[in-house]
C-alpha cells in the first residue's frame, strides 16, 4: 500500500464530519470522535463533479478499489489501533458505480468486523443501494452541502437539490427500518444566515434526518473559493449549541428564529433566557442536564459549585429569578 496516497485521503476525509470534536492522529493514521478510534478515509479524490469550496474536483488524484480500503481498515483493526470505520468518495465515476464500490467495501468488512461502521451515500444512489447501506451500516449519512436551496446550483452547479433531498427521505425511512441512525452535514460560511440554517434543520429533521452537522468553510487553494474567507469557530459553536437546544432540550425551532438576526450574537440559550425567562432549571445559560438534575433536587448553589459546576453565566438568573422556588433552588 502506497502510505502518501493512504494518508493524503485520510486527510481529506476530515471534510466528512463524524463528531464536532474529531481529531486526526497522524501516527496511528485514525480519528478520535467521540469515543471511537476511528479509520475515516475516502476511497477517491478523484472527482466530476464542480463544488467550488471542495479540493477534489480541482485537485483530487487518488483512489483505492474497495478490496484495499477493506484490506487496510482491518489490518488497524487487527493490530487494535481502529475500532470503528467511515467509508466515504468523491465522484469519480457514475453516482451509482461509486455507491456500489462504497457498498463493496462495507460488506468486504462486515465479513470479519461488527462494529461501528459509517457509509456516504452519493448523490444519484439508487434506492435500493440506500436500502442496502442501511442494513450493512450503523450509520449513513448524505452530504446536503449547504443550508439554502437558491445557492445550491452556484455552489455545486452538477448535483440538484431536489435529488439530494429524495434520497434524504430514502435515508431516514430506511434507517428507521433497520434501527440505523442517518445523519447529514452541510458546509457554513458561503454566504448563508443563521436563520437560514434554523430553516434548513427544521425542513431535514423534518424528513427524519437524525442529526446535522456543520463543516465551517475553508479556503483551499486552487478552487473557486480561494479568496474567500473562512468561517469562524466561535459560530459554528453557536450553531452546535442551538442544534442541541432542539434536539435534546426540546426547543422549537420557530423559538429559535424569533432571538436571531443574521447570526446568533452569543450563545442561544442565553438569548432565549434574556427574551422569554426561564421555565425550567434546564432553560438556564450554563445549566446542562447533569446541573439541572441536582437543582430539581434542590441543590444549593453553593453545593453546585462544589460539586464542580461552573455558574458564570448562570448566576444572574439564578439570583434574580423571582420563581426560583418552582426549582427548589436554595442560594447560599
Amino acid at each position: 500500500m502506497d502510505m502518501r496516497k493512504l494518508l493524503k485521503l485520510t486527510l481529506l476525509s476530515n471534510y466528512d464530519i463524524c463528531h464536532e470534536r474529531c481529531k486526526f492522529d497522524f501516527s496511528r493514521v485514525v480519528y478520535s470522535s467521540g469515543g471511537l478510534r476511528l479509520f475515516k478515509c475516502l476511497m477517491s479524490s478523484v472527482c466530476k463533479f464542480d463544488c467550488k469550496y471542495c479540493y477534489n474536483p480541482w485537485r483530487g488524484r487518488e483512489k483505492l478499489t474497495p478490496e484495499e480500503f477493506a484490506r487496510v481498515f482491518l489490518a488497524l483493526w487487527r493490530r487494535g489501533v481502529a475500532d470503528s470505520v467511515f467509508v466515504s468518495s468523491s465522484i469519480y465515476s457514475d453516482p451509482e458505480n461509486v455507491m456500489e464500490d462504497i457498498l463493496k467495501a462495507g460488506e468486504l468488512i462486515r465479513r470479519e468486523f461488527k462494529g461501528y461502521l459509517h457509509l456516504k451515500v452519493m448523490p444519484g444512489a439508487n434506492r435500493d443501494q440506500i436500502k442496502r447501506a442501511a442494513e450493512i451500516a450503523n450509520r449513513v449519512s448524505i452530504n446536503a452541502e449547504v443550508a439554502v436551496r437558491k445557492m445550491f446550483e452556484d455552489v455545486c452547479s452538477v448535483k440538484s437539490r431536489y435529488d439530494v433531498e429524495r434520497r434524504a427521505r430514502w435515508i431516514a425511512k430506511e434507517t428507521r427500518n433497520s434501527g440505523k441512525s442517518c445523519t447529514t452535514q452541510i458546509v457554513v460560511g458561503l454566504g448563508e444566515s443563521d436563520r437560514d440554517i434554523l430553516d434548513f434543520m427544521e425542513t431535514w429533521y423534518g424528513f427524519g434526518i437524525g442529526r446535522v452537522y456543520f463543516s465551517p468553510f475553508r479556503a483551499i487553494k486552487g478552487t473557486p473559493y480561494e479568496k474567500m474567507r473562512n468561517e469562524s469557530k466561535r459560530r459554528v459553536a453557536n450553531l452546535y449549541r442551538a442544534d442541541w437546544l432542539v434536539r435534546k432540550y426540546g426547543v422549537d425551532i420557530k423559538k429559535l428564529k424569533s432571538v436571531v438576526n443574521e447570526r446568533f450574537e452569543c450563545d442561544p440559550k442565553l438569548l432565549l433566557a434574556r427574551e422569554f425567562g426561564v421555565e425550567r432549571p434546564i432553560d438556564i445559560p450554563g445549566i446542562g442536564f447533569k446541573a439541572a438534575k441536582a437543582l430539581e433536587k434542590a441543590k444549593t448553589f453553593t453545593e453546585l459549585k462544589k460539586m464542580g459546576f461552573s455558574l458564570k453565566r448562570s448566576s444572574a438568573f439564578l439570583s434574580g429569578q423571582k420563581r426560583l422556588e418552582d426549582f427548589g433552588v436554595l442560594i447560599s
